[in-house]
């Protein structure tokens, strides 16, 4: 008879109930055993190695991780793997190494790229409602109230989300540029200055504005923008602080006019194709809102001190740096051209939606970026020379 005994396979004699002795059982016995044992450790190698994986996503922008915009994208994407520990893994392509500026949204989209930067900028046509953003010319002043502003902003209208979803993607992380200001090859002190200038600005909404002050708006691609102020093609550039000095224009143009109260109102995002988001499990996507959450609030601190460093390093360098008065501030609020221009972005979205629905839209983020700017502790305008000595 043939039983088992902890586990071994033993042959016993029937009259005297001794074990017999059986080379091809024994040979049998030991087989089994290494096969459970071999099973066990494939099996036990393959959970760990489960626990272990890390998910790996890929991101795209058009910057490098340097300057206001690349620390606020890696300070996002280092605080992501950070709080996964070892969860998730982001392989980053810099500065259009994988798709350029207009390419983002539509790779983003087709899943070409999981996440990515999207510039609101870039796509008129695409995000209408989306570029009612740029119509605001004053905002929050300290970063912190700015993304105050963004959030509830995104959080209380729906249909800029929509517009977002209607390209597979949705918002995973906000954040804010310094204020606005002009680089100019010849000196520029105040509005009056503007008079017959060809300035190019990267919003086209401002580029009426600017007409409007007398200036020659010009429009050419981004890329372009320093040789045409080293050859006199144009004469300036309107943007925000930040863009102006990572790319150098402040040193082939040295005549700075800093528009302190006026902030560059579209919101530069990152965001994550919806299928991908949607197949996370529910505790990766809870990272990435948590690191959202964290990134905003440390870059915040960094933010406050970054347009006083990059005026003094503007002036070590033997820019002339001069402040907008406040004459000049509201003779450029009170321009007709400012109406105009939202009659025009209502016209535009018009054919998405009710006419009264896209005013209603206006009227919402007119109001909350008000008490946005009431939020701040500082005034709305601040003397020139208060913070950059």
């Amino acid at each position: 008879m043939i039983i088992t005994r902890h586990g071994n396979l033993v042959s016993y004699n029937k009259r005297s109930n001794t074990p017999l002795k059986s080379s091809c059982l024994g040979l049998f016995s030991m087989k089994w055993l290494a096969a459970l044992l071999l099973l066990s450790m494939v099996v036990g190698t393959a959970c760990t190695n489960a626990r272990a994986a890390a998910i790996t996503l890929t991101f795209a922008t058009n910057t490098a991780p340097v300057g206001l915009r690349g620390q606020a994208e890696k300070a996002f994407i280092d605080e992501v793997e950070h709080l996964s520990q070892g969860k998730i893994r982001i392989t980053s392509f810099w500065k259009q190494s994988y798709l350029r500026d207009q390419e983002l949204l539509e790779g983003i989209k087709d899943g070409s790229v999981d996440m990515g930067h999207v510039n609101i900028n870039y796509y008129p046509k695409r995000l209408v409602v989306n570029s009612v953003m740029s119509l605001l010319q004053q905002g929050p002043y300290h970063y912190a109230n700015r993304i105050w502003a963004y959030d509830t902003i995104y959080n209380k209208i729906p249909q800029l989300n929509a517009e977002f979803t209607k390209f597979n993607q949705k918002i995973i992380y906000t954040y804010s540029p310094l204020p606005m200001e002009g680089v100019f090859t010849r000196p520029v002190t105040s509005l009056t200055d503007f008079q017959n200038l060809r300035v190019y600005t990267p919003r086209r909404w401002i580029m009426k504005i600017l007409e409007e002050v007398g200036a020659v708006p010009i429009s050419i691609p981004w890329t372009d923008t320093f040789m045409a102020l080293k050859t006199n093609a144009i004469e300036g550039v309107y943007t925000n602080i930040d863009a102006i000095h990572r790319v150098g224009l402040d040193s082939v143009a040295p005549n700075i006019l800093i528009f302190q109260p006026f902030w560059i109102p579209l919101p530069f995002h990152i965001t994550i194709n919806l299928d991908t988001w949607n197949q996370l499990p529910q505790d990766i996507q809870l990272i990435i809102r948590t690191a959202s959450t964290n990134s905003k609030r440390h870059f915040a601190a960094h933010y406050e001190n970054m347009l006083d460093e990059i005026v003094a390093a503007q002036r070590e360098a033997g820019c002339q740096v001069a402040f907008v008065q406040k004459e000049d501030m509201d003779t450029w609020l009170k321009l007709p051209e400012i109406t105009k221009v939202e009659q025009l972005w209502i016209k535009e979205v018009s054919q998405f939606m009710p006419t009264e629905e896209a005013w209603g839209i206006l009227e919402k983020i007119e109001s909350i970026v008000s008490e946005g700017i009431r939020k701040d502790s500082r005034p709305k305008y601040t003397h020139p020379e208060i913070n950059c000595p």
